[in-house]
């Protein structure tokens, strides 16, 4: 097996999706999705010391990821993780669109990815790289309406902000799952995620 095809193999055995699209130059982006479940929550963020901490992330998340880039630069190619812990922020990439190009679903009304299997569950950790991973031959635009979404608007009536129209934010500023707004409690800050936890798409049994 090429080295390149093991890294895709290895990435698929450490988390739950895998996709890839290129970026500009010889770069490509490695996209990783892992599954939040109450038993592996990986929406617990909050402050230590004034510092913004990804709790989730970092007790689920750290371990695989230095796992995969350990072994992409043992391939002999170059892996960096894209924003803290793979996770982009301040408007560094637009992952969402990063993995609807890479058709690792398919976009809810509540404008998260919604996976085929995870649903609105899978979070996403982004890799950049010059290994010569092959992204999709037709990559998918995803801004087509969901079959999933059709006749249903829980996400949007549940809505505290009534931000929510569908497919998009009318103001994501005021979303009460950015971590700026957040309400905290003790050094945790909990997110709102109503339409996430409400959306019956791929809903376990």
């Amino acid at each position: 097996m090429k080295p390149v095809q093991k890294i895709v193999e290895v990435a698929g055995n450490l988390f739950d999706a895998v996709g890839i699209t290129r970026l500009s130059g010889t770069d490509n982006l490695l996209i990783l999705g892992l599954e939040s479940t109450p038993e592996r929550n990986l929406d617990e963020f909050g402050y230590l010391d004034g510092r913004f901490r990804m709790y989730g992330y970092e007790k689920y998340v750290k371990a695989r990821l230095e796992s995969i880039l350990n072994f992409i630069r043992c391939a002999g190619f170059q892996a960096k993780p894209m924003g803290r812990l793979g996770y982009p922020l301040n408007g560094q990439l637009y992952l969402k669109g990063e993995a609807l190009r890479a058709g690792m679903g398919k976009r809810g009304k509540n404008t998260v990815i919604l996976h085929p299997e995870f649903g609105p569950r899978l979070r996403l950790i982004a890799v950049v790289t010059d290994a010569p991973l092959v992204p999709p031959v037709e990559p998918v635009t995803g801004e087509e309406e969901n079959p999933v979404c059709n006749g249903c608007s829980i996400c949007i009536d549940a809505c505290p902000q009534k931000i929510l129209a569908p497919y998009r934010m009318i103001d994501p500023l005021r979303c009460l799952s950015d971590t700026d707004n957040m309400p905290k409690e003790n050094d945790r800050l909990i997110p709102c995620d109503l339409c996430l936890t409400l959306c019956p798409a791929c809903k376990k049994k």
